[in-house]
């Protein structure tokens, strides 16, 4: 039998907890370490949408990315995933920041997306910095990430790509690192106004390809290590957890 204490185990050995920001809503936020799993639901965000997923496939358990609860609930309405959850009895285990910062998280699997090579890791900051196959244009590049992440669409500033760092999700901060780590491109997935005047100031060819597109790419290689540890569970990706906007080409 597989118990979500074991799951929890194993994904302290990937994902170490210490990892995750003090700031941070990690584990199991809901449900009990004793429930058998049979079938498990991996996305990046826990949705009504995907709770009701994992009720329709019978999967007792969710692993996700994004914490299903980050600030205290005040109500609980039938709107929440967290109502629905509760209501079906499905257990949710949440790795966040601990993930970004596994050897094996999103970072890694972000910069595998983009071919990245002579890698070197920096999780205290958030960063990898790796060299792309070849060096090119900022419109090139952009061009390719948007292809290899299957990404709505790339915002970018100019400059040329030789040594890219990648800093997925809300890493918007990590383009002031350039000084430090000599990096000429910078892969994230939001960056503020204030950040690209930075990158364009400092010659930063500076990559804003969407919070959703920068993550979920460690969805796949997170089912894949849990398949290969727990074979009796079986371990679906979500199909109703997407990127939640779209892109107008007029």
């Amino acid at each position: 039998m597989t118990t979500i204490r074991k799951i929890m185990e194993y994904t302290r050995k990937i994902a170490p907890y210490e990892l995750a920001d003090e700031w941070d809503n990690i584990g199991l936020l809901v449900g009990t370490e004793d429930a058998v799993i049979g079938k498990a639901l991996l996305t990046l965000d826990i949705t009504p949408e995907t709770a009701e997923e994992a009720k329709l496939i019978g999967a007792g358990l969710i692993v996700s990315h994004h914490p299903v609860i980050f600030e205290p609930l005040r109500s609980l309405q039938p709107d929440n995933a967290v109502y629905t959850l509760a209501q079906y009895g499905i257990a949710a285990l949440c790795l966040h920041t601990n993930l970004d910062r596994a050897q094996e998280g999103v970072n890694t699997q972000l910069a595998r997306a983009l071919g990245l090579k002579n890698t070197e890791f920096y999780p205290e900051d958030y960063l990898l910095i790796g060299e792309p196959e070849q060096a090119m244009t900022a419109e090139a590049f952009a061009a390719f990430v948007k292809e290899r992440l299957g990404a709505p669409s790339v915002r970018f500033t100019d400059g040329r790509v030789t040594k890219a760092a990648v800093s997925s999700g809300g890493g918007g901060d990590g383009v002031a690192l350039a000084s430090r780590y000599g990096f000429d491109a910078f892969v994230t997935g939001e960056m503020k106004h204030h950040q690209y005047l930075w990158a364009v100031s400092h010659g930063i060819a500076a990559f804003d390809a969407g919070h959703f597109p920068t993550e979920n790419v460690v969805i796949r290689p997170l089912r894949d290590m849990l398949a290969e540890e727990f074979p009796t569970v079986e371990w679906v990706i979500s199909e109703r957890n997407g990127c939640p906007y779209r892109a107008c080409d007029r």
